[in-house]
């Protein structure tokens, strides 16, 4: 009637292992029977277990193979989105796509579940126009923002279940290899997921906030109602406590899901005002510049601006990150510049071509302000902004000093151990060995030589030596003191 013998051999195998794990729980199980005393008689008790016949444990392990493990870890899997979705940790969008993940990765080799996933960890290319002009900001904010709870969401589902599904896969099959070789597929297949999550921490903790707070309220209250029906099933309560109780917490429930916590970003406003750079200007200068901004939220992989384009303005990153790109400088690294970083502003102060590629490297909440905007602001004096822009210039520059920094830890070092310094043509000077120099304008030559050089560089010490200078032209230069 049950049709066994169409079970496939992959499944019959797991069926025998089964017997023998039911057979070690009735073993356990034996004798706790403290009430009468005397102990029970196995063999007796075994005549009645037919069910388990022919259970010999060993032979049927060996005879497992990786595919099965791989096919009970991902079946637990998807039991345990299942039980995400009654709990209310996910909805049943993001539970269908889940599912999905996992039937499209049941007949492959290696774990692969979380190759159907990636894609709802990026933006569809309709939001592409969302960064037209045509949409008000805060409609572009609200959708990006709303996209990125909704991938949030996925990773932190993916990662729970496949933890679910390891423990329980452990305590089914033990300590064995093979079981043990598909428990670290799926700790490897959740490297991705954990990366993505941590990036949208840093970037934007109010999401992963927001998302975490609905999912533990949504379980807990599910839990109550479990805690209660388990208490009217031991007699604890009577029936009208139970309905009384059970009433309270399912509205709470509705409640919880008819007014979902909202992501809350700052207003622009308090964003603008918190940026070092603009805090560190006259309240009447930053009132001025705060005015002519421009809010703007930027998708993953679009660039602020293109290396040897005109600098227009400068781009003040309020969340997310972005990297850095040049085709001259060819370096071993690759610097992502975070929250609170002012980027275009040594090209705006020196009117020359923007010197890198400044491509975003997550979903971006930034501003601009056109350069003509800005200086006009602060009129002459631009000292702050030197300051200011040989921040990034020291991390792209002088990485074996800068690049390990914060952008708080290199702005508090330029602010307390250097020195601005400006020489007319002709003039010379020299670094010594416990200090380096960069060369924000003007042209330079170190002396014995011919060959020019030219602004932006770094100026470095020489095998401890000390190095003298000669300004060809008129030269800015500041100087660190290590």
């Amino acid at each position: 009637m049950l049709e066994m013998d169409k079970l496939s051999i992959a499944k019959r195998r797991i069926l025998h292992y089964t017997k023998c794990q039911m057979m070690t729980k009735a073993q356990q199980v034996f004798g706790d029977d403290e009430e009468l005393g005397a102990a029970a008689d196995w063999p007796t008790i075994n005549k009645y277990f037919t069910c388990l016949n022919n259970t010999d444990e060993e032979h049927i392990v060996e005879q497992i193979h990786l595919s099965d493990m791989r096919i009970l870890l991902l079946n637990g899997v998807q039991a345990a989105y299942r039980g995400l979705l009654v709990d209310g940790r996910i909805n049943e969008s993001a539970a269908n796509i889940l599912m999905q993940s996992v039937d499209g990765a049941l007949d492959f080799g290696p774990l692969s579940d979380w190759i159907g996933l990636k894609a709802n960890l990026h933006f569809p290319n309709y939001y592409k126009f969302l960064q037209t002009s045509w949409f008000p900001q805060k409609l572009v904010t609200y959708f990006t923002v709303k996209r990125l709870e909704f991938a949030c969401n996925i990773s932190a589902a993916f990662l729970r279940a496949h933890r679910i599904a390891r423990q329980q896969l452990h305590s089914f099959m033990g300590d064995n290899e093979i079981a043990l070789a598909i428990i670290n597929e799926s700790v490897k297949e959740e490297e991705e997921a954990k990366k993505f999550l941590e990036d949208a921490r840093l970037t934007f903790p109010e999401v992963l906030h927001v998302v975490k707070t609905r999912q533990v309220g949504c379980s807990v209250l599910h839990h109550l109602f479990e805690y209660v029906q388990e208490l009217e099933t031991v007699g604890l309560l009577g029936k009208t406590e139970l309905v009384h109780l059970n009433d309270a917490v399912q509205n709470d429930l509705k409640n919880l899901l008819r007014n979902l916590p909202l992501v809350k970003i700052p207003r622009a406003h308090d964003l603008i005002s918190s940026n070092p750079l603009l805090g560190s200007l006259p309240s009447a200068v930053r009132k001025q510049i705060v005015g002519h901004t421009k809010e703007a939220m930027k998708l993953h992989g679009v660039p602020l601006y293109l290396e040897g384009s005109k600098p227009n303005g400068i781009w003040l990153i309020s969340k997310g990150v972005v990297k850095w790109r040049n085709s001259k400088r060819k370096l071993s690294f690759n610097p992502t510049f975070a929250n609170g970083s002012t980027l275009g502003l040594y090209e705006v102060l020196i009117g020359k071509p923007y010197i890198c590629d400044i491509i975003t490297y997550s979903v971006v909440h930034c501003f601009f302000i056109e350069a003509e905007k800005m200086l006009s602001a602060l009129g002459t004096d631009h000292a702050v902004l030197w300051q200011e822009s040989s921040i990034i210039l020291s991390k792209l520059l002088i990485p074996q000093i800068f690049e390990k920094m914060s952008m708080q830890e290199a702005r508090t070092f330029v602010a307390e151990c250097s020195t601005m310094s400006t020489y007319i043509a002709g003039e010379a000077f020299q670094l010594t060995d416990n200090s380096i120099g960069l060369l924000l304008d003007g042209f330079l030559k170190t002396l014995g030589s011919l060959e020019p050089i030219t602004a932006p560089a770094a100026l470095l010490p020489s095998n401890g030596k000390q190095l003298s200078y000669l300004v060809e032209t008129r030269a800015r230069v500041m100087l660190f003191n290590s």
